[in-house]
């Protein structure tokens, strides 16, 4: 599975990604031992020969966690694939962890949902955002970056009404939770016009401060738009805005955005 688009015939048309818990990458730190295991039993007995059971799944194989990690990444860098999805750091900035457990994405990984979430995306063109590029004078325009962060939630969540779902457990999960996933394009493209050297320190703490920026705004307009239309069912009495500030990645929020929720 690790190794299955080193072929460039094969699975040319998915996206795939492994999950990475907390324990394996202890166990990558520590030079331990990994058990390979899954809770179905193998299809093909000739080939991988008598499972036993442990822990109620059954058991494939041993292996050195720090090879498979290796593996993992010399794929990845090579490849592109598989994708690297730290699920347990995932689940524990999960806005919604008190109502739900994630344990995939979408198909190409933007975005980790529970099951029969949604798959809503879109995407700020960040050199859209700068001002006399390719100058000395070239710099983001921060105004124009919120004004269109606000156009950008409002335009998403709207996009989930007019929405048709090929089952009615999507449409609820989506009505219920209006879970959308805003995020950026054309980052190299900004840092080129700017002359910033990409994974230099000044381009770092630029980026950050371009996500806080818009990550604040969407938190903002989102509370704008609860006023207007009313909250979530998912955050629509205080006994749930009281778990959903104190969950995921709300713990790390401004003071007056967790107060305004």
């Amino acid at each position: 599975f690790i190794t299955a688009k080193r072929d460039s015939k094969r699975l040319r048309m998915f996206n795939l990604s492994v999950l990475v818990t907390d324990a394996f990458m202890h166990a990558v730190e520590s030079d331990s031992e990994w058990v390979l295991m899954h809770e179905h039993a193998p299809k093909v007995p000739v080939v991988w020969g008598d499972t036993t059971k442990l822990n109620g799944k059954h058991f494939y194989k041993i292996v050195k966690a720090r090879d498979l990690w290796n593996l993992i990444m010399e794929s990845t860098y090579n490849y592109a694939e598989p994708g690297v999805l730290f699920i347990d750091q995932i689940n524990d900035m999960n806005n919604l962890s008190y109502m739900e457990s994630i344990s995939a994405t979408n198909p190409c990984g933007e975005q980790p949902l529970p099951p029969y979430g949604a798959c809503l995306l879109g995407s700020i063109n960040l050199p859209k955002m700068v001002i006399n590029p390719f100058s000395p004078e070239a710099q983001i325009d921060m105004k124009l970056l919120e004004d269109t962060t606000r156009v950008a939630v409002r335009m998403l969540d709207s996009v989930i009404d007019i929405s048709n779902f090929p089952l009615p457990q999507q449409l609820e999960e989506a009505k219920t939770k209006r879970r959308m996933g805003l995020g950026v394009t054309g980052l190299a493209d900004m840092l080129i016009m700017l002359k910033l050297r990409y994974g230099s320190t000044e381009a770092a703490l630029l980026a950050e401060k371009v996500m806080k920026t818009i990550t604040t705004t969407a938190y903002q307009e989102s509370i704008e738009l609860a006023k207007e239309f009313g909250p979530c069912p998912a955050t629509d009495t205080l006994e749930k805005r009281q778990s959903f500030i104190e969950s995921g990645f709300m713990r790390n929020m401004p003071t007056e955005i967790r107060e305004n929720v």
